[in-house]
């Protein structure tokens, strides 16, 4: 096999793992179901691709793992983008809970607490390990 076109490929499998790990994600993350078969197409793929070298046929070999790794890279693509909403947001905002936030919280007093924590520290009981 030429060396340029394993140069090739070597590129090609780098890119796309690149592409598809640190690249843009898709604005909604894929169904399971697309995303499933996707994956089990690739690893068939693999399957095949072991066949085919333990056949003889480098070609046809090669060509399956590659094939195989763009669709496993695809796989991880579709499953990085945001989840689709599911049933339960509708948008139709079924509960309570008022519409504002509620009242700030008292700040804390972290003097008070380091006193009355080593107070407790110095006064509890101690068990016996």
């Amino acid at each position: 096999m030429a060396s340029a076109f394993k140069l090739t490929l070597a590129a090609l499998l780098v890119g796309s793992v690149l592409a598809a790990l640190l690249g843009p994600p898709p604005r909604r993350r894929a169904a399971m179901r697309l995303r499933g078969s996707v994956l089990a197409t690739g690893m068939a793929g693999y399957a095949i691709a072991a066949v085919a070298l333990t056949a003889g046929s480098v070609l046809g070999g090669v060509l399956a793992l590659a094939a195989a790794g763009e669709l496993v890279c695809a796989a991880c693509w579709l499953g990085r983008g945001d989840s689709p909403p599911t049933d339960e947001d509708d948008g139709g905002g079924g509960g309570g809970g008022g519409g504002g936030r509620g009242p700030k919280p008292p700040p804390s007093d972290w003097d008070a607490f380091e006193q009355a924590f080593r107070r407790y520290a110095r006064e509890r009981d101690r068990q016996p390990v």
